[in-house]
């Protein structure tokens, strides 16, 4: 037979595709694989950095807006709480959402809802205010931000097997928080409170905008079967495996002594003891950096160790650091010392407890079912936020007596949840 020439045109005709078809269509693909390696993680990783330093900011300016406007103390510990409080009610509304929309849209509303509850915060001046911009609108934010990571931790797979690339995940969140009170603490004694919202709201909506521009539409969005499966999956786990429950108590706890205790009100504690507002930001601040290490070097852990081994040690030091600190001076040093402590422990847990309970589900399980265990970490962290306000500033030794007794339970719920 003889042989065509190379430059005869039949494998051309034959396909029916052009050569600079087949040349625009390899660039095109290479262009997707580039977004997709560098453009697309940047990008997320950029904006969850805005938004945990744009959330940290209420919590920080809160002594400081009551001061200035002269309102009572439940004024601002309210809207903090109700925030909490909605993300834990809205996380499972916007999981189901993501059987319509894409992990995109969900990412770039939350940053919208956050730069305008930002920016009218700026403007407040009576208590409603606050408690619908900071109660309603960042604890919405907040919710959509929990279902996007949830359904990054299930179709990424990273909650059985990438304990490594969760926990270098989770540390962009940390980093964005210490950024921002540094930053807020920094600006607000400059500018005052008010110019500090309104730049964060900037920042925001220039991060939702890259959003809008890089991400594909298509990015994170779940298919109808695995809805349909993820609707029917948490019920017929909770029967088959009845630690669900163990382990829903576990996430309780570790956001009543996380969320709840610390990151809310902290700053508070430390404003009220005499620190100034950027003291009380350094400390806060420390928390996060440490919070950062820890959450990569959990990671690392977290694949090499027993996650159950792992747990009992954190949180039997947290634990013991919340018994210790109602008994020290609560002075910059002190404070600063646990501060650096309890964020690289409260940071190890969670790429452990990912873990650990994924074991017990298949993979199309893991974000639906992590997110539903997020909703129990907020709950805890609004319950514990509420009455720890409730009980003032002037009890705060019992607050962290009885949150750091739970987190001693824990370490029993941990032993008896399997491995």
């Amino acid at each position: 037979m003889r042989r065509l020439p190379s430059n005869s045109g039949f494998a051309p005709a034959a396909t029916g595709v052009s050569q600079p078809a087949v040349a625009l269509s390899r660039q095109i693909l290479n262009r997707r694989i580039f977004y997709s390696t560098f453009g697309i993680p940047t990008v997320a990783a950029f904006s969850i950095f805005v938004g945990s330093a744009a959330r940290a900011i209420p919590v920080l300016l809160a002594v400081p807006i009551q001061r200035d406007l002269s309102w009572a103390e439940s004024d601002i510990t309210g809207p903090i709480a109700i925030s909490i409080a909605i993300s834990a009610v809205g996380a499972p509304v916007a999981v189901r959402g993501l059987a319509r929309v894409s992990a995109r849209s969900l990412l770039f509303l939350s940053l919208v809802v956050l730069a305008m509850s930002l920016a009218l915060s700026s403007l407040a001046t009576s208590p409603w205010h606050l408690l619908l911009f900071w109660g309603v609108g960042i604890g919405l934010s907040g919710s959509l931000s929990t279902a996007i990571l949830a359904v990054i931790i299930g179709l990424r797979g990273c909650a059985g097997h990438c304990g490594a690339a969760l926990g270098l995940f989770s540390s962009t969140q940390f980093l964005g928080t210490a950024a921002g009170l540094l930053l807020a603490s920094r600006l607000a004694e400059a500018f005052g409170w008010r110019a500090v919202l309104s730049a964060a709201a900037a920042t925001t909506l220039i991060a939702a905008l890259a959003v809008l521009l890089v991400l594909d539409a298509r990015d994170g969005r779940a298919s109808p079967q695995a809805s349909a499966t993820g609707r029917a999956t948490f019920p017929r786990v909770t029967a088959r495996k009845g630690s669900i429950w163990i382990f829903a108590a576990i996430f309780f706890i570790c956001g009543a002594s996380t969320t709840g205790l610390i990151d809310s009100r902290l700053g508070i504690l430390c404003m009220s003891n005499g620190l100034g507002l950027s003291s009380s930001a350094d400390v806060l601040a420390i928390i996060a950096v440490s919070g950062g290490i820890g959450s990569a070097a959990s990671g690392l852990l977290a694949d090499r160790y027993s996650a159950r081994m792992l747990l009992t040690v954190y949180f039997g030091a947290r634990g013991i650091a919340l018994l210790w600190l109602p008994f020290t001076s609560l002075s910059l040093i002190e404070l600063s010392r646990f501060g650096a402590f309890y964020g690289l422990d409260a940071a190890l847990t969670f790429p452990a407890l990912a873990k650990l309970f994924s074991r017990n589900l298949h993979q199309q399980d893991i974000g639906r079912t992590i997110s539903w265990m997020m909703v129990a970490h907020i709950a805890g962290a609004a319950i514990t936020s509420a009455w720890v306000g409730f009980l003032g500033t002037a009890n705060y030794a019992i607050s962290f007596a009885v949150v750091g007794f739970m987190c001693l339970l824990a370490v029993g719920l941990v032993r008896i949840s399997g491995d």
